[in-house]
């Protein structure tokens, strides 16, 4: 654990967690004497630079967190981008970063939280702590983590987000430096240049295996066995399900659609979206609309013509008491969504 590590407890402020832009310790960077760990660095030592040029490190700031500090915040939890996930062999091992952290792509710069894609570039659900490292030159620019292109530290009335913030003023007092002087630009969201980035990433991913399906998989979990459909056909699937059954969830693959599509930014874990449920038996039918008041374990808010499933939604047991015999359930899809798959490897790898 590095020295300056700081267990915040919930004392900090909001800038703390809403504008982080950093490398993890350990973050491999190349100076002119070779490679060495961010946390290694100190003023004065000479980093290369995207020109080819070595510069002076102007300053290092610093900043960890526990784990239950930062427990669910997206905006704060590291990124890992694969080695290989932006070229080959770029980066040339795993880079980690924070959320806000921008990498250089195609000319611009592109913050990891908009290179999201479940795969190749994914961020840790959790961790037990984590200390960033930022690097400030003379003027915002570009160096290399793990060989990947990527910016260093920039003034943006943020820099008391660092744990060691104080001592900036001491060094360099009355510094009168430009605030938001970026080197480069940084598309928005939902820009054609930021939606081919992603896109060119999406593809990359599943050239190296991590390919992508429309089928959902969609199954019943009845008493915590497994039931596959006696019928699916195009958006129908219908099953049958014996007498005495107890719980009945709707099981399917799941994904998030930023992370899938180039030009989504819906954050949520989708697995099928429904149009309506149809319980049957002989002496009694029930249809169950999207909109139903009864549907809420594991789905979403109703939408116009259909509601999501989180990949596991339980079919309300006050529908099934109507049913003393065996009944059959079908279940309407309204549209598709494209689900991640598992890597032959790394399923090889887990069995």
């Amino acid at each position: 654990m590095h020295a300056d590590w700081i267990p915040d407890s919930g004392s900090g402020s909001d800038i703390f967690l809403s504008t982080v832009a950093c490398f993890s310790a350990g973050t491999r960077i190349l100076t002119e004497n070779g490679e060495a760990s961010v946390e290694t660095l100190k003023i004065g030592d000479r980093v290369m630079t995207l020109s080819g040029e070595a510069k002076p490190i102007r300053w290092i700031g610093r900043r960890a967190y526990s784990g239950s500090f930062i427990a669910g915040k997206r905006n704060v939890l590291p990124i890992r981008v694969a080695a290989g996930a932006l070229r080959d062999e770029v980066p040339v091992r795993d880079l980690w970063v924070s959320p806000g952290h921008a990498l250089y792509i195609d000319g611009v710069l592109v913050q990891c939280e908009h290179l999201i894609n479940g795969a190749t570039i994914v961020q840790a659900e959790a961790v037990d702590h984590v200390e960033y490292f930022h690097v400030e030159l003379d003027a915002h620019d570009v160096i290399f983590a793990e060989g990947a292109p990527a910016e260093t530290y920039v003034e943006c009335d943020n820099r008391m987000m660092f744990g060691n913030a104080a001592e900036y003023p001491r060094l360099y007092p009355g510094d009168d430096r430009p605030s938001f002087a970026y080197c480069a630009p940084r598309p928005k969201w939902g820009s054609e240049e930021l939606t081919a980035i992603r896109a060119a990433l999406l593809e990359r991913a599943e050239a190296h295996g991590y390919g992508l399906h429309e089928d959902p998989d969609l199954h019943l979990l009845v008493d915590g066995e497994i039931v596959r459909p006696q019928h699916a056909v195009g958006s129908l699937y219908r099953f049958e399900v014996l007498r005495g059954a107890g719980t009945i969830y709707l099981v399917s693959r799941n994904a998030v659609p930023a992370h899938v599509s180039a030009r989504s930014r819906d954050p949520r874990r989708l697995g099928i979206a429904i149009r309506n449920l149809v319980l049957s038996a002989p002496d009694v039918a029930i249809t169950v609309s999207h909109n139903h008041a009864a549907l809420s374990e594991g789905f979403w808010k109703a939408e116009a013509a259909h509601r999501w499933t989180d990949g596991c939604a339980r079919i309300p047991d006050d529908l099934l008491r109507h049913f003393g015999g065996g009944f059959t359930v079908e279940v309407q899809l309204a549209q598709r969504l494209r689900y991640r798959l598992p890597r032959r490897e790394d399923t090889a790898a887990a069995a």
